[in-house]
C-alpha cells in the first residue's frame, strides 16, 4: 500500500500519514502532485491537508475534491509544533534568517519578529530543514517539526514557535475507492445554487427541518462562470441524512458527495 503526501519526510502532512495509514509513505512535492499520483496510480492513498485552525481553508484540496473524482475516507487532526531548526551549537540569537512554508512562518509571526529574524518562503516545512542543511552557514534556521530536524540530523533550538498553542491542521485521507463505514458519522459535500435570493437558505433550511449539524462551510469560485460560488459543507450524519441528501439534490445542480467517514477527535499530543 503506497501513501502519498505532500512533503518532504518530516513534514506534518507525513506525520499525518502515518497516523491515519500503514504503508510505504511516498514523498510528493505538492497538493496537485498527491492528486496526479493517485489519479495516475502511482499511490494507493493520499494524505492532504484541508484547513487549518489558525490559517483556514487549503483552497487547492478544495478544488481539486471537486474537479476528480476521489472519495474522502478519513479526516485527522494534527497538533501542529513547530520548532525552530539550526546547526548543533547554534542559538536562537544566531538565527539571523528562517526558513520555512508561509503558513508555517505566519503561524510564528510573533517569535520571528520579537527576534529580528528575516522571513524566508519556502514550498515546505520539512524541505527547509534539507535546505539550511546544505548552506552550512549557523545565520540560517527552519521552522519545522521534530521529525523533520531528527531526520535531517539537525538541531532543535527551540520547541512549541507557534504563536497559538491551538494550532491544529486537519487532514483527509482520500481514495479512488468510496468507503462505506458502519453508521458513518461525518459526511462532506459540495454543491452550487441558482444566483438568487434565498437560495442558500433553501438548502440550509433542509438541513435544519431534518436535526442535521453543520460542522463547516466553505465557498470557492465556480471556475469559468465568474462570481458564482460553490458551497463545501460538513454534515454530522443522523438517521435523516438520506432523507436529506435527497431533497437537497432537488434544489442544487451540480451536487456531489465527497465522503461519508468517522468523526475524527482533536487530540492533544
Amino acid at each position: 500500500m503506497k501513501v502519498g503526501y505532500f512533503g518532504d519526510p518530516g513534514a506534518y502532512s507525513n506525520i499525518a500519514a502515518m497516523r491515519m495509514a500503514d504503508g510505504e509513505y511516498v514523498p510528493l512535492d505538492s497538493v496537485r502532485a498527491v492528486f496526479m499520483a493517485l489519479e495516475n496510480k502511482e499511490i494507493d492513498l493520499g494524505v492532504v491537508p484541508i484547513e487549518n485552525s489558525i490559517e483556514g481553508a487549503v483552497n487547492q484540496t478544495y478544488d481539486f475534491l471537486f474537479k476528480m473524482d476521489f472519495h474522502i475516507v478519513k479526516e485527522y487532526y494534527l497538533r501542529i509544533k513547530h520548532c525552530l531548526i539550526g546547526y548543533p551549537g547554534t542559538t536562537t540569537h544566531d538565527i539571523k534568517y528562517i526558513h520555512s512554508h508561509p503558513q508555517a512562518l505566519a503561524q510564528c509571526s510573533d517569535f520571528i519578529y520579537s527576534n529580528g529574524i528575516k522571513p524566508i518562503s519556502e514550498y515546505d516545512t520539512a524541505g527547509s530543514v534539507n535546505i539550511i542543511k546544505n548552506f552550512n552557514d549557523s545565520s540560517h534556521g527552519a521552522i519545522a517539526s521534530e521529525m523533520a530536524a531528527e531526520l535531517n540530523g539537525m538541531h532543535i533550538i527551540e520547541r512549541d514557535i507557534e504563536n497559538n498553542k491551538f494550532n491544529y491542521t486537519r487532514f483527509f485521507l482520500i481514495s479512488a475507492a468510496p468507503n462505506n463505514p458502519e453508521n458513518p458519522s461525518k459526511a462532506s459535500i459540495v454543491f452550487s445554487t441558482e444566483n438568487k435570493p434565498g437560495a442558500l437558505y433553501n438548502v440550509l433550511k433542509i438541513f435544519n427541518e431534518y436535526g442535521i449539524n453543520m460542522t463547516k462551510i466553505e465557498s470557492r469560485p465556480v471556475q469559468y462562470n465568474p462570481f458564482n460560488y460553490l458551497f463545501f459543507i460538513d454534515i454530522e450524519n443522523n438517521e435523516n441524512s438520506n432523507m436529506a441528501m435527497k431533497e437537497v439534490m432537488n434544489v442544487v445542480n451540480p451536487f456531489k458527495m465527497l465522503g461519508n467517514y468517522k468523526i475524527a477527535p482533536i487530540l492533544e499530543y
